[in-house]
């Protein structure tokens, strides 16, 4: 296969347009790194101990991120007693100990006789018992990001506190990452000066809606991408939109410098099946819609849909993330209209160099 009809199966493969592109005289070209334990809670609230009942794994090596700042915390803040910031403070030791997979220091942030409850109904009772069960839950999981979103704080005495909130937890291990989101209460009693946690309580959320963070999973597909041959110029660019719900793609192909074909492809979560799904439009009138898995270090995303000109299609394209600026691309089972069509070569794609500031710009942007 040629240069040429490369750059068009790589762009409507990778697309999923599943249509056809003419090439001058050429015939048609058709065109188509985790299971997560539960959520943990901060401030002395064991995080993840539901899961400790399944999904055994290797060593655990913790990555945490902060909570993110809303627009309204500086203000917030300002109005908080040094109760209540002594409080919050706690959750961020809580944190670090987690993420440093100290089961000790974890413990440490509960009275020596608290009650964890999680979501399932499991009693951990004591000190002692949850440093045990953070211990076992340690060995167990590999990598993991912790987010928490405290909601309220009330003092229903000088020296009780009860917080509500809802955490975010992502672990990783060698083949899946997955994202759980939880909400919490905990009671937390001041003892010698000292806040400490005597109670939590996980429930499921509300609502619980997860499309975001199941989305976090193809986060790396953001940004600006390129494939480039000697007359031919394959684009798309990639971003999330409505709040984080999907990732909205753009590609367009250009032949001999004239623009042959352009789509988009919505990506999403489907609350219905479970999985990550795509749909798919190209300007030639085609669609597609379908389904992504992960198969060890590579994503699959099967499709099927019908060509601008009426003819069934489906595909399985394969997409390899080599580092953060490269990811590999092949098309296997490809079909058409009950005809089957070659595999392609694995495809190289690079992510596009940001464009250089020119004088104008430069001036402008002083200017403004």
């Amino acid at each position: 296969m040629n240069r040429k009809r490369i750059a068009i199966c790589v762009a409507v493969h990778l697309f999923a347009g599943l249509g056809q592109i003419v090439v001058g005289d050429e015939a048609p070209v058709s065109g188509v790194k985790r299971n997560l334990p539960a959520a943990e809670n901060v401030g002395g609230k064991p995080a993840g101990i539901t899961e400790l009942k399944s999904n055994e794994k290797g060593n655990q090596k913790s990555l945490a991120r902060e909570p993110q700042t809303k627009p309204d915390d500086e203000v917030e803040s300002a109005k908080r007693t040094p109760d209540e910031v002594a409080i919050r403070l706690t959750g961020e030791t809580y944190i670090k100990a987690f993420c440093d997979a100290d089961a000790k220091a974890v413990a440490a942030h509960f009275t020596s006789d608290a009650e964890y409850v999680d979501e399932d109904g499991t009693v951990y009772q004591g000190r002692e018992e949850i440093e045990g069960a953070m211990t076992a839950l340690f060995k167990q999981t590999r990598e993991c990001e912790i987010e928490i979103d405290i909601d309220s704080i009330r003092f229903i005495s000088p020296g009780v506190a009860i917080e509500d909130g809802t955490t975010t937890i992502t672990v990783s291990d060698d083949d899946e990452i997955e994202i759980i989101l939880s909400g919490y209460t905990a009671i937390h009693v001041k003892s010698n000066g000292q806040w400490l946690t005597a109670s939590v309580r996980e429930q499921a959320p509300k609502n619980r809606r997860q499309h975001r963070t199941k989305l976090q999973q193809l986060s790396w597909l953001q940004g600006d991408w390129v494939d480039e041959g000697d007359d031919t110029l394959v684009t798309f660019s990639c971003k999330t939109v409505d709040g984080g719900n999907f990732l909205l793609r753009e590609f367009r192909i250009h032949i001999e410098g004239q623009e042959a074909m352009n789509g988009t492809q919505r990506i999403g979560w489907d609350p219905l099946s479970g999985k990550l799904k795509s749909w798919v439009f190209d300007s030639e009138g085609g669609y597609s819609e379908g389904f992504w898995h992960r198969d060890n270090e590579s994503w699959v995303l099967k499709l099927s849909g019908v060509t601008a000109d009426g003819e069934p299609a489906s595909s399985t394209t394969i997409y390899t993330l080599v580092n953060d600026d490269t990811m590999t691309w092949q098309s296997v089972d490809h079909e058409i209209g009950g005809v089957e069509r070659p595999d392609s070569d694995p495809v190289t794609i690079v992510r596009r160099a940001p464009v250089p500031l020119t004088a104008d710009d430069t001036l402008t942007s002083k200017s403004e």
